[in-house]
């Protein structure tokens, strides 16, 4: 004789265990200072086509005042060196992009 199965599967998470709590997991490999890094170089360029502030010591502090953020003297380091990677990897793109023929 077989075994009656039932026709609704076994959960273990039903809504009473739940509740009605929302669960927000996100992963993520990057680091804050990445995070802040890639926000400043988004501020750099955020003056117009023609001006760029440079990714140097004293725009970011300046950043960080305006942010209202107060990272550590390492954690500027770091955030300054990213920064300045991915600044000059913009710019590196805008120059292909400006020497690709227009048709």
């Amino acid at each position: 004789m077989r075994h009656a199965t039932p026709l609704e599967a076994p959960s273990l998470f039903t809504p009473e265990l739940l509740g009605n709590e929302s669960l927000n997991i996100v992963q993520s490999d990057e680091k804050s200072t990445d995070v802040l890094a890639r926000q400043f170089v988004q501020w750099c360029w955020s003056f117009g086509s023609d001006f760029r502030n440079s990714p140097d010591i004293n725009n970011l502090r300046s950043w960080f005042r305006k942010g209202e953020l107060s990272p550590s003297v390492s954690e500027e380091e770091e955030i300054l060196v990213e920064a300045r990677r991915l600044f000059l990897k913009r710019v590196e793109q805008a120059i292909r992009k400006a020497d690709v023929p227009k048709a």
